[in-house]
């Protein structure tokens, strides 16, 4: 008689034969965790690069009048960050508008909260977002518009260093085929000389075996 092969499987209370871990039994993490995880790290990267953009800014500002065409580059850079930063808010507002629908209306207000609390920093966020921006934006534009008209003048470009070119030497093949040994035992045995520490000795003379005990110890003649 032939046995199934599940027929010892465990099955739960629905009838499937895939065991559920104590975390699925008890519910698990909500569906409302994980995009507010999502939202507070984009958040997060949003403010980081924010920072940087004012440090550049701040980095173009001082040397505008000395060096605007350098200035000009920094703003690019500057441009780059915030849309980098602007794209993060993006995406935390839609992670907070997905975890705000998985709550609902019927929520608690401890669950509330701190989706509320990153709501009303992303506002924050993004009223420095525009600020930043525009900032970024007019300053590059007078940038821009007094190197055309001459009102900045553009720094010399720098010089470029001389490089140091080393010429090749080649290497001595005749010297070293003229000091060459031709036999290899001649090549190995100065370094075998070398990285011999103990003198060999002159002769070695072994005693007779003796069979009622021990054989004495070997007798070295230098």
């Amino acid at each position: 008689m032939s046995r199934s092969n599940h027929a010892h499987t465990p099955q739960g209370d629905s009838g499937s034969s895939r065991s559920r871990s104590p975390r699925r039994q008890q519910g698990g993490v909500p569906a409302w965790v994980r995009p507010f995880t999502r939202a507070n790290h984009a958040l997060d990267a949003s403010a980081r690069l924010l920072v940087s953009t004012a440090r550049t800014f701040a980095r173009s500002q001082r040397c505008l009048h000395r060096r605007p065409v350098r200035a000009s580059r920094t703003l690019r850079e500057a441009v780059a960050l915030v849309r980098d930063a602007s794209a993060r808010l993006i995406r935390a507002g839609q992670e907070l508008e997905v975890a705000q629908k998985c709550l609902g209306r019927n929520a608690r207000e401890d669950v509330l909260q701190p989706v509320d609390d990153a709501s009303a920093r992303w506002r924050e966020i993004l009223i420095r977002l525009h600020e930043t921006a525009e900032g970024v934006f007019a300053l590059h534009e007078d940038v821009l518009l007094g190197l055309e008209t001459g009102a900045l003048v553009p720094e010399r470009p720098a010089e470029r260093r001389p490089r140091i070119r080393l010429a090749p030497r080649p290497a001595p093949v005749r010297a070293f085929l003229r000091l060459r040994q031709p036999r290899v035992v001649d090549r190995i045995a100065p370094i075998l000389r070398r990285r011999r520490r103990t003198p060999r000795p002159a002769s070695v003379r072994v005693p007779q075996r003796s069979l009622l005990g021990r054989a004495p110890p070997l007798l070295i003649s230098l």
